[in-house]
This record gives structure tokens, C-alpha cells and sequence, in this order.
């Protein structure tokens, strides 16, 4: 009855805070969501049939940096944004985030999950990896939404509709290519079909992007164009691990006069890629011998972490894909009896000022911290999947198998 209550008391905390944290967004609408109020610009502009890829037209209109590079049918989207004043769109968009990430916290709870520990779990959702969810309300980027579509593709996957699993994952990639990742899932299923899948999947969504091509060539190669103008980003912004290999040798030619060609830093990411790939299919492979009846959601934990840790993209707000699988091993790895610790080190929050003398830890840890959490999960799967005998890990969502 004390456990009970105290989850009712902490949970009444998580909630208040998290609605602090929305009406502090919201308070401040002239600061927050700088991805929503460019995108939404871009989706008025063109709705005036004037070309939002334009930098020279969009950023003195949308007073911002930031390029449009979704693909041109993701405007019509934001167009319908630009119907409403600046202040009302900015609260609509939040808002339906707001409710979508709720939702989203309920189904992962219920469906992959299946814990009872409600206010635990939804405080590791709001502080995970440097508070990954507030970041996203905060920039106010669309990738709350691709989300969304993402985790119920996974749920379908491992109850093994590999046709509606194609769909949603599809439909997630709408405006960002990168989630088409996933439908490598299709060939670790056990389906005779997997490969007609995989190559309709990827059939359709080539469809997808040639039929805007046809229709809006110059807007199309502008939002190509535009993609690649944004890859400059890194640390606290772009926690990845190729940023994080730029910023070790730009530190290096710095500090040491080590200056290093680029052949040899791409054979480094190429090396790092390669090893992540490698130990995640030999640990597939292990799982599949095994015969573990949870298996398929295991396999789409470990292609989030390898999605994750070889993007080279991989943003901030981004993370929230991590929250699930992190949470499960840290709840039911056995093979470490360091749980607790690294609970409480997947919530710490990196410090707001650089303490004089540490600014290099500052650099390769602080600023990569939600990428050092990453690997550290990735390890701890890694580690529990080869040290598995006979017993497998807990499985809350029924197999097929």
C-alpha cells in the first residue's frame, strides 16, 4: 500500500513538472519551437506559390538560419499550419505533441513493456538521455510525429504483420528518408515473403520521392540540396558517433598539430560502423539460436541502438527512439549488478557552466553524454545476449513463435 501511494505522490510530481515544462514553452513562443516556426513559414510561402527552399526568401521572412529540407508534399503539412496566426499555430503544434507523447508513453508502458512502476518509467521518459523529450518539445521538430508512426511499425513487426509494419514505417519516413533504416527488420523475420517486402517497401517509397521529382523537380533537388547543408552540426546539437570522431581529430589538429587527411577519418567511422554491425549480428545470431521467445523485440531494440550509434545525423531530440529499449535491460539485465547506476546515469542532465580545468571532459563526454548512454546500452544487450545459457529475458508482448 506504501509503494502504491508513494508511485500515486511521485507521479502527481512528474506531472506537475512536466506541465511546467509546457507552460514555460508556452510562455515563451517567441523563443521556443525554432523548427516549427520555420517549417511553418516555409508551408506560407508556399501557399503564396513562392519557393520555401529558397534561403533568400525564407530566412528574412521566418527571421532564422534554419533550411527547409523535407521533401515538397511534407508542405502541405505546414500549410495547413499557416492558416492560423503564428501565436495559435505555435500552441496547436504543441499541444497535439504534447498529446501524441503522451500517448505514446501509455502504449509503450502497456505494450513493451508491461511494468507496474508508472512514475519510475515516466521519469526516465522526461530525463532520459539529457532530457531528450523537452528538447524536442523545445525545438519543436517533427520528430515527435515520426515517433509515433514508428512504434506501432515496431509492435507489427513483432506480431509478425510484416505488411502493416512496411506501411507504418513508410509513413514515418514521410519527411525525413533516414526511418526506411528499419525495414532491415524485414530480412531478419522468419517469413518466406521477406524479401518481396523489403523490395516493394522500398519500391514504393522510391515511387514516393520520383513522383515528387516529376512534379516539382526544382523544389525536390532544392530539399536534397538543402539536407546536405545542414550535416555541419555537432556536440550538444548533434551527439552522434561521427561527430564525435570529427570534433577527437579537429581536437587533435588543434592541440597536438595533428592534422589528418579525411581518407583517414572516414576509415575511422568506416571501422567504428563496421564493428557496431558486426557485434550486433553476431549477437542476432546468438539470440536466434537461442530460440528466445521474445526475440523479434529484441531485434527491433538492437536496430534502434545500431540506427542510433551509426546515423550520422543522429540529433539531440532524437534519443526519445532509445527511451524503450534503455528502460527494458535496465529492468531486466542480469548479467551486471550495476542497474541502478546506470538508471541513474542514463537521467543525469549534463551541467549548465564548464568547470575551469575540465573543458576537454566537457567536450568528449558532456557534450556526447546521451551518445556515451547509448553505447553503454548497446554494450549491456551485447553482453547479456552472449552470456545467455537457457534462460531468456522476460518477454511482455506474446510471440508468434
Amino acid at each position: 500500500m506504501g509503494k502504491k501511494i508513494f508511485g500515486i505522490v511521485g507521479l502527481v510530481f512528474l506531472l506537475a513538472y512536466f506541465l511546467s515544462l509546457v507552460l514555460h514553452i508556452s510562455a515563451n513562443f517567441d523563443q521556443y519551437q525554432w523548427d516549427f516556426r520555420t517549417h511553418r513559414k516555409a508551408g506560407e510561402i508556399f501557399a503564396s506559390n513562392l519557393d520555401p527552399y529558397d534561403p533568400r526568401i525564407l530566412f528574412p521572412q521566418a527571421q532564422t538560419t534554419f533550411l527547409y529540407n523535407y521533401p515538397p508534399v511534407t508542405l502541405y503539412f505546414y500549410q495547413f499550419f499557416a492558416q492560423f496566426d503564428y501565436k495559435s499555430a505555435f500552441h496547436i503544434f504543441l499541444i497535439t505533441k504534447c498529446i501524441l507523447l503522451i500517448g505514446l508513453i501509455y502504449f509503450w508502458k502497456n505494450i513493451f513493456l508491461k511494468t507496474n512502476t508508472t512514475a519510475l518509467f515516466c521519469l526516465f521518459c522526461l530525463f532520459a538521455f539529457n532530457s531528450a523529450v523537452y528538447r524536442d518539445l523545445v525545438a519543436g521538430n517533427i520528430n515527435l510525429v515520426e515517433q509515433v508512426l514508428l512504434w506501432p511499425a515496431f509492435f507489427f513487426y513483432i506480431k509478425h504483420r510484416l505488411i502493416l509494419f512496411c506501411t507504418f514505417c513508410l509513413l514515418a519516413a514521410g519527411f525525413k528518408m533516414t526511418p526506411t533504416f528499419f525495414l532491415v527488420l524485414l530480412l531478419l523475420a522468419d517469413d518466406k515473403k521477406k524479401y518481396q517486402y523489403f523490395v516493394c517497401s522500398g519500391f514504393a517509397y522510391f515511387v514516393y520521392l520520383f513522383v515528387q521529382y516529376m512534379m516539382v523537380p526544382d523544389m525536390f533537388t532544392a530539399a536534397i540540396r538543402n539536407a546536405f547543408a545542414v550535416v555541419s552540426e555537432r556536440g550538444t546539437i548533434v551527439p552522434s558517433t561521427f561527430t564525435l570522431i570529427s570534433d577527437v581529430f579537429d581536437w587533435l589538429s588543434e592541440n597536438a598539430g595533428l592534422a589528418t587527411p579525411q581518407a583517414i577519418r572516414f576509415a575511422t567511422l568506416a571501422a567504428f560502423v563496421a564493428a557496431v554491425i558486426l557485434l550486433t549480428y553476431k549477437a542476432h545470431t546468438r539470440l536466434k539460436s537461442a530460440k528466445m521467445e521474445n526475440r523479434r523485440m529484441l531485434e527491433v531494440f538492437l536496430v534502434c541502438l545500431v540506427y542510433a550509434l551509426i546515423h550520422p545525423r543522429f540529433k539531440d531530440y532524437a534519443y526519445i527512439l532509445l527511451i524503450v529499449p534503455a528502460y527494458y535491460i535496465i529492468m531486466h539485465n542480469r548479467s551486471t549488478k550495476a542497474n541502478p547506476f546506470v538508471f541513474f546515469f542514463a537521467i543525469l542532465v549534463y551541467p549548465p557552466f564548464i568547470v575551469p580545468g575540465t573543458e576537454i571532459i566537457f567536450r568528449f563526454f558532456w557534450k556526447y553524454y546521451p551518445l556515451v548512454v547509448a553505447y553503454s546500452i548497446w554494450g549491456m544487450y551485447l553482453s547479456e545476449i552472449f552470456s545467455i545459457a537457457k534462460a531468456p529475458f522476460p518477454a511482455p508482448i506474446p510471440s508468434d513463435q
